[in-house]
């Protein structure tokens, strides 16, 4: 179980830090992703984007595989997660953290924790960048 939640882990702080890289460096591709409206963005918005993206941000959950064993179910288990947070992080009816990015893509690039240890969380009710 805990390599599980260590893929999960691990595929967090990857997508983090590869999807500044994306906006910072890799613009061009990544900007497929954004193309979808910010107020009208659905859960299948999560798949809206360039393959190269989709490898880049993927690998992070495999990283722990060099290290540890997994079966097929713990694969299955580890993209069902990862797959349904995605739907529900990117459908604008569900409001949340990510969705913010779409409307103010300088900010909230993953997961709460990780924008706030970055210094990236957009606080709506300040309007601005908070740490």
């Amino acid at each position: 179980m805990w390599h599980i939640l260590l893929s999960i882990l691990s595929y967090d702080i990857w997508v983090y830090v590869s999807h500044i890289f994306l906006h910072k460096v890799l613009f061009d591709i990544h900007k497929i992703h954004h193309a979808p409206n910010a107020e009208a963005l659905r859960w299948t918005d999560t798949y809206v984007s360039h393959p190269v993206e989709d490898i880049l941000q993927g690998v992070g959950a495999f990283f722990p595989f060099f290290i540890y064993t997994y079966t097929v179910v713990d694969v299955g288990i580890i993209l069902v997660i990862l797959n349904v947070r995605g739907m529900i992080r990117h459908d604008a009816r569900l409001g949340g953290h990510h969705v913010l990015h779409h409307k103010h893509t300088n900010y909230n690039y993953g997961e709460y924790w990780l924008d706030w240890l970055g210094g990236s969380v957009y606080n709506t009710s300040m309007a601005k960048r908070i740490i």
